[in-house]
């Protein structure tokens, strides 16, 4: 017996010894992955600050961040003093008007004026590409944690339903008419007595898809010039009016058609020449996504798996500011869609609810009547409608739909 057991602790010893020095391997490579997965998400951090010999000219005027890196500010606008406000990578924030906005004013000027985050477009090619017929489309992208060969290593996506070679972009057959696309029109629901009744610009199906082209068109020449586009800081509010606002606290933010917000959208610029506003695109959506994996923000199983953690879902629980600026907390199970940008559980990069809270319209077109949604909403579980949700829905259905605005 007393052999045995020796023999026993002489084989016990080898194991643990064989195991320390497997766990030990395990560490480093762990270690190592983790090294070059920091160096990859700095080296394309570093990528978004590539000025592009950024100078002021008529339209915008060229401020600096905290890190004194160069930002486009559109005139009209100026880029906020407030600590944790005035840094590109963690969300550069301009507010509408000429007066400076700093930890002083900050609250009322949350209130009171326009907000937009910078988001960077250090690679244009990623963003678009050109058919063989010389049309440009948006590159929309599949959110995934997998890291197969076919997914980029660090924000793990992958093309949707497109393919690119030798320059040259081709949407799969079937997506030309039944799936995910932009830009384009709606076969069934944009024919030409209902365009005309919407006064949304064109007033027949020929003249709106060059309507919408043209708008895509314009939208990439500035994300290529100045390197990015900006993107609402919180959900469009006063959506049931005529000029809507992105201002924090706001409740009037639900229940619009497409039609609606596509048209209210482009309003918000006011009489301001300098800029466009408009409803955001599918591709920058999936830019805005990127960049907050890229920037360390959010984790690629943040934003592909389980958006609970950061937004206002069925099962989330969090405080917030309800509409009286009295404190509430939202159970988990209790669904409840609250006053946008109302609690910090809900920023990413200064940004708002993007995850959860009330489900966005996007340009993003799909099948012959629908429009995408994206972000999920307070009615569904985080783990089903993540911030990278994408779904789909009439253009003429009202329930439950918002968006977020963007600005170039």
């Amino acid at each position: 017996m007393a052999l045995h057991t020796h023999g026993s602790f002489t084989l016990n010893k080898k194991i643990i010894i064989v195991t320390s020095l497997v766990l030990i391997i395990v560490l480093i490579t762990t270690l190592a992955i983790g090294i070059l997965s920091k160096k990859q998400k700095s080296t394309i951090v570093e990528a978004q600050k590539t000025n592009l010999n950024l100078q002021n000219n008529e339209h915008m005027h060229v401020e600096l961040d905290a890190s004194g890196d160069k930002v486009p500010v559109p005139n009209g606008y100026v880029g906020s003093k407030v600590t944790g406000e005035n840094e590109i990578n963690t969300g550069y924030v301009i507010y509408e008007g000429e007066e400076e906005v700093n930890d002083t004013n900050k609250d009322e000027s949350q209130r009171s004026r326009n907000q937009y985050v910078w988001i960077p477009v250090p690679d244009i090619s990623k963003f678009y590409g050109t058919d063989a017929n010389g049309k440009k489309w948006g590159k929309i992208y599949e959110f995934s944690s997998y890291t197969g060969s076919s997914y980029d290593e660090v924000t793990g996506t992958h093309p949707l339903n497109w393919r690119e070679s030798n320059g040259i972009m081709e949407l799969y057959e079937d997506t030309l008419d039944e799936s995910y696309r932009e830009p384009d029109i709606l076969e069934i629901n944009d024919y030409d007595s209902r365009l005309k009744m919407l006064e949304i610009g064109a007033k027949t199906t020929h003249e709106f898809l060059k309507q919408v082209e043209t708008e895509f068109n314009n939208m990439l020449t500035s994300v290529e010039k100045y390197g990015g586009f900006y993107i609402g800081r919180y959900e469009t509010g006063n959506i049931s009016q005529n000029i809507p606002v992105i201002q924090k606290g706001n409740t009037d933010i639900d229940y619009q058609a497409w039609y609606n917000v596509y048209k209210r959208c482009k309003n918000i610029k006011g009489s301001n020449t300098n800029i466009e506003t408009g409803l955001i695109w599918g591709s920058q959506w999936d830019r805005a996504l990127m960049w907050l994996i890229e920037s360390g923000n959010k984790t690629k199983e943040q934003i592909a798996d389980d958006s609970t953690s950061w937004g206002n879902h069925y099962n989330a629980t969090f405080e917030y500011l309800n509409r009286n600026g009295g404190i509430e907390i939202k159970n988990a199970y209790y669904p409840r869609w609250i006053p946008t940008g109302s609690t910090e559980y809900t920023k990413a990069n200064n940004i708002y609810d993007l995850s959860g809270n009330i489900m966005e319209w996007t340009m993003e077109t799909n099948d012959r009547k629908c429009k995408n949604q994206r972000g999920g909403s307070y009615i569904y579980q985080g783990d089903y409608n993540q911030a990278s949700y994408r779904g789909s829905n009439d253009t003429t259905n009202s329930k439950m739909r918002l968006s977020f605005s963007t600005l170039y």
